[in-house]
């Protein structure tokens, strides 16, 4: 059976209406998956930022905290945050010596915690020049790492006691004694002989890692 030429027209513009129907819903499809895309990057986005930002409250909360416990001189909450097992109450004391005599140690310190926030550029073991305290995170809480400092004596005085805040801590049997590895803080070093006395301060706040103190048998 022919089809008249009137209903032929009216089939294929029906036809144009439904491709152009599809069209247009593809094209909103693809507004609407591209809109969730973006907003997906944009919230990623935002808990990003804002986790960081909560980091960074958090960090400045414990630095406060630790630098209060320091200027209070308060070892029960040092303890809680240094990252090194202290022997007893008596190991802070040379640090807090350097700081009554030296009060702008404390802005160093809190100086170089800033520093670590914004740019974390120190690595363990690939600097002679640590910060003073390594703040650190250890199973989801704050530490503060002192610096080691390694400390030697050189004399040409054999068999000499080496005292370190009127401890003994050896003898002079070559040159270049290794004395041991303290923390920071003000020292008094002393070497002992049958027939005199030498004594030396040793600041260790900063600086190089390894400290060599000499005494000279003509002084």
């Amino acid at each position: 059976m022919m089809r008249k030429r009137g209903e032929i027209r009216v089939s294929e513009q029906g036809g144009l209406q439904d491709g152009a129907m599809t069209r247009s819903k593809r094209r909103k499809r693809k507004r609407t998956c591209i809109a969730s895309m973006l907003l997906l990057v944009v919230s990623v986005c935002a808990v990003g930022v804002w986790g960081m930002a909560k980091q960074e409250r958090s960090e400045q909360k414990v630095i406060e905290q630790f630098m209060t416990a320091l200027r209070q001189e308060d070892v029960h909450t040092l303890r809680q945050f240094i990252d090194i097992p202290l022997e007893s109450d008596d190991t802070l004391l040379p640090l807090f010596a350097y700081l009554r005599k030296h009060p702008e140690g404390y802005e160093q310190i809190r100086k170089e915690l800033k520093q670590q926030q914004d740019d974390r550029v120190y690595i363990k073991g690939l600097t002679s020049t640590p910060p003073v305290f390594l703040m650190k995170l250890s199973q989801g809480v704050y530490k503060f790492e002192p610096a080691l400092y390694h400390v030697y004596v050189q004399t040409n005085e054999k068999g000499a006691r080496i005292f370190i805040n009127d401890t003994d801590v050896g003898e002079t049997n070559v040159s270049l004694t290794k004395v041991g590895s303290y923390i920071p803080g003000l020292y008094e070093l002393k070497l002992v002989t049958d027939e005199r006395e030498q004594t030396k301060q040793l600041l260790l706040f900063g600086g190089e890692r390894i400290r060599i103190v000499h005494f000279d048998s003509n002084e």
